[in-house]
């Protein structure tokens, strides 16, 4: 399908000077529905973007207009990948294809649509304040049934903002149901004002963020409408899979999981590490596997394998880590400054691990335990500090404007960054801001830019600016300057390099020490894939969290076991594979 010439020059663009494996290259000429499990470093979304690059110059070559849609689960990989479009000349996609979070994508073409075609309106405000709710619920009681005491109209509207609404497929109707385990017969009773307030604030546009599902779901319960998506995208890419709302994911399943349209599913669903969220179930028959990774040797890959024997990962020949580490440890505070020694020791005898840029971290499965590690030092919800591009500077700017130019109403500064940063128009901003990096503050993308500036003021009601505002002379500002700074020489706390294992998913690292004091999973987890115990008692987000802090490391993976677990039962299975370092 794609020609050697083009697959050249894209492995130029995304590899420099390496190239893809026969794995990488399947995936990337596989057209048909399928659930891709990528394992970590298998380098999916380098594939990913090479694919699109490739099918993209093969539409265009071949005149076709079949559209392609990309789910992504964030916007910072929506830049990824646009970024990278822009390194193969091809520039940001624009119609008939979409890239975006899963969010925008119904948004734009389910709510926004049902909401004109309803309501005759498409200003939507999104939020999860319930307080804000609770207010609009009780003048409506107010308003509706006055007779009622105070208490009782504040009590009902909590119940209100609890109940969730749902859509009867069989009634094409709205529901109230009770999930506030409120009394059977109380619900009924108060069930219809409940349902009529519900609907009317959703009427006038205050949206919550499931409401995305439950509209698109009305949307497209008229087979027209669902048509009308199914044929202008025949390509439908859902990048990390397993963090996508199961809600959502249905609905993309319902729309392209058809015989004339191919949908590809992308992630690892052993990465599923928020609680509460259900594990992916996968179809071993419609599964194709990214399995060889190229971020960690054989030493680091053996042991992912007993931990998480599905996953089957496989390592380069070539890659070299290290045998992982146990640290035997009494005292708590002596962990931390043992694995900075072992650092040392590593740099010292082994320039490629010396050389390598990535970094170095603890993780806890618990934040409490900073304290533990170092002594009156609390968890720090402070990233290190990056690099902040040009873009993301001026888009900072531009958000903070837009909120203090609308301040005057009665909406608060963190709901109205949050709808201005999940509002439709976040999209043709990347643009527009990719084409002022480019290009400079210069027309058409300044007079594009304060139009998309005005439609969101007037949305609430904020003004408008004129081409002479302020704005645009700060943009000017942030592009020509040439401040740039080296994040290595920043002085952090010391505590900043501890963090939780949530915090670090999609991160590459040169070591990783691992943490499991009393009260945590993961060493129960350890005996029992290294068949030490028996018991298997422990939820599986918490096993995946333990895979996931494993397969950070490029080099060195260090797991801190206390001195009352090691015994002979646990030295037979572990000693000839790990490396034992006794600091007791």
């Amino acid at each position: 399908m794609f020609e050697e010439i083009d697959y050249r020059v894209v492995e130029k663009i995304l590899l420099g000077e390496s190239n893809f494996n026969e794995q990488q290259k399947s995936f990337i000429e596989l057209f048909e529905s399928k659930t891709i499990v990528a394992g970590p470093g298998a380098g999916k979304t380098t594939a990913l973007a090479a694919k699109i690059i490739l099918l993209l110059q093969h539409l265009k070559r071949t005149g076709s207009s079949d559209g392609l849609c990309i789910i992504t689960y964030t916007n910072v990989a929506v830049k990824e990948i646009n970024d990278t479009l822009l390194k193969a000349g091809i520039g940001l996609l624009t119609h008939p294809h979409f890239i975006g979070t899963i969010h925008e994508f119904f948004n734009k073409f389910c709510v926004i649509p049902h909401f004109k075609k309803e309501y005759k309106h498409n200003s939507l405000f999104f939020s999860d304040d319930d307080l804000l709710s609770k207010e609009f619920y009780i003048k409506f009681l107010t308003r509706n049934h006055h007779w009622m005491q105070d208490k009782t109209k504040t009590a009902i509207a909590q119940r209100i903002c609890g109940s969730k609404l749902i859509y009867n497929e069989t009634t094409k109707n709205l529901e109230l149901e009770n999930t506030t385990a409120w009394e059977d017969r109380l619900f009924t009773n108060h069930k219809a004002k409940m349902l009529n307030a519900k609907i009317l604030r959703r009427k006038n546009g205050y949206l919550e963020y499931d409401d995305t599902f439950l509209f698109s779901q009305f949307f497209l319960s008229d087979t027209r409408f669902l048509e009308i998506i199914r044929k202008r995208f025949k390509y439908c890419f859902i990048d990390e899979f397993q963090d996508t709302s199961v809600s959502g994911l249905a609905l993309l399943r319902k729309l392209f999981d058809v015989e004339n349209n191919i949908m590809q599913m992308i992630g690892d669903p052993f990465q599923t590490i928020i609680y509460d969220q259900p594990m992916p179930r996968v179809d071993e028959g419609t599964v194709f596997r990214l399995n060889i990774s190229n971020r960690f040797g054989k030493e680091i890959s053996d042991h992912l394998n007993i931990i998480m024997p599905e996953a089957n990962i496989q390592a380069v020949e070539n890659k070299k880590s290290f045998k992982p580490i146990i640290l035997l440890y009494k005292e708590d505070k002596d962990i931390y400054t043992s694995y900075r020694s072992i650092i040392s020791e590593h740099e010292e005898e082994h320039d490629f691990y010396k050389n390598c840029e990535k970094e170095d971290k603890v993780l806890v499965w618990s934040r409490g335990w900073t304290s533990l590690l170092k002594e009156g030092k609390a968890y720090s919800n402070k990233k290190r500090k990056s690099f902040e591009t040009k873009n993301h500077q001026i888009k900072h700017l531009i958000i903070e404007f837009i909120c203090e130019k609308i301040k005057s109403t009665d909406e608060n500064h963190s709901i109205l960054k949050k709808w201005i940063h999940d509002h439709p128009a976040m999209i043709e901003l990347n643009g527009i801001l990719v084409e002022i990096i480019k290009n400079g503050v210069i027309n058409p993308h300044k007079e594009n830019l304060k139009i998309l500036i005005n439609r969101l003021l007037g949305e609430k009601g904020g003004g408008v600016i004129i081409a002479s505002n302020h704005i645009f002379k700060n943009i000017k500002d942030i592009l020509t300057n040439t401040n740039t700074f080296d994040p290595k020489i920043i002085d952090y706390e010391s505590s900043d390099d501890i963090f939780t294992i949530h915090s670090v998913k999609g991160e590459t690292l040169r070591s990783v020490l691992v943490v499991n004091f009393n009260g945590g999973p993961l060493t129960k987890i350890m005996f029992h894939k290294y068949e030490i115990k028996d018991d298997a008692d422990y939820i599986y987000t918490d096993h995946n969290l333990l895979y996931v802090a494993m397969s950070r490391v490029t080099h060195l993976f260090v797991y801190a076991l206390h001195i009352d677990n090691w015994n002979d039962d646990v030295r037979n299975k572990l000693q000839d594979n790990w490396t034992i370092k006794d600091i007791t």
